[in-house]
């Protein structure tokens, strides 16, 4: 027994949604987790693919704390809301425990620019 399909679901509807979800997969750039540090600082991790260059960069994403004054209005409206820094591995992070401090560091959770806000958003 066949089942009558509505009106509107023709193939040429199917074929437009699939060729959508494929444009979309060949724009995204990568991927962004909201997570919190022991600090209770909220954060996000994830990764950026650079198709045409080095291929996945893990980051981690910070709110910008200097775009607000303390009562919470914004100091500067051309400011980012967020940065990005590139994320260090476990591994990285270990061996620069048992090294030297380097003028160059890059941002891990621990070391998370503190914010008195909850939300990142």
């Amino acid at each position: 027994m066949l089942t009558r399909l509505p009106a509107w679901y023709n193939i040429q509807t199917l074929m437009s949604d699939e060729q959508k979800n494929n444009e979309w997969k060949e724009r995204e750039l990568g991927a962004l987790w909201v997570k919190k540090s022991l600090t209770g600082t909220q954060y996000m991790t994830g990764h950026i693919e650079l198709k045409d260059a080095s291929g996945k960069v893990q980051l981690v994403v910070f709110k910008n704390k200097h775009k607000y004054n303390e009562d919470g209005t914004i100091a500067n409206d051309k400011a980012p809301d967020f940065r990005l820094y590139k994320s260090e591995s476990t591994e990285q992070r270990q061996n620069q425990d048992n090294a030297p401090a380097s003028k160059e560091e890059v941002a891990t959770p621990a070391a998370a620019p503190q914010s008195d806000e909850n939300s990142l958003f």
